[in-house]
């Protein structure tokens, strides 16, 4: 579970972030249907037989008619507020909903000072 106001980051995979939880809920819906598993990913390979992040979000914008975007792998975002597995973040000038699996390994980014 997220913490509201920490920052995390996720080393491996790019996060699709959604315009709102219900897009997020929606995405999930049909990938899990798709893959008839509710754990699927944001991989190339895992989530839909795109080449980049970027024709993922283009694919899930056409198909919403809602912009989606995404934060590159490795980039540190913000929690703004969780509902369940779904947490709004903020990632540099990027904002919106990222669904949260275990397996992404999300660390949380800790300040020495």
């Amino acid at each position: 579970m997220l913490k509201f106001g920490k920052l995390y980051v996720c080393e491996e995979y790019c996060l699709m972030l959604y315009p709102d939880v219900s897009t997020a809920a929606e995405v999930a819906s049909a990938a899990s249907r798709r893959r008839g598993s509710s754990d699927w990913g944001y991989t190339r390979s895992r989530i839909m037989p795109h080449s980049s992040p970027a024709s993922a979000a283009a694919y899930w914008t056409k198909q919403l008619e809602k912009p989606v975007s995404y934060c590159e792998k490795s980039a540190i975002f913000l929690v703004l507020s969780a509902q369940g597995v779904y947490a709004e973040v903020l990632a540099g000038d990027k904002k919106g909903w990222v669904i949260v699996k275990d397996w992404l390994e999300l660390k949380e980014v800790v300040s020495n000072v």
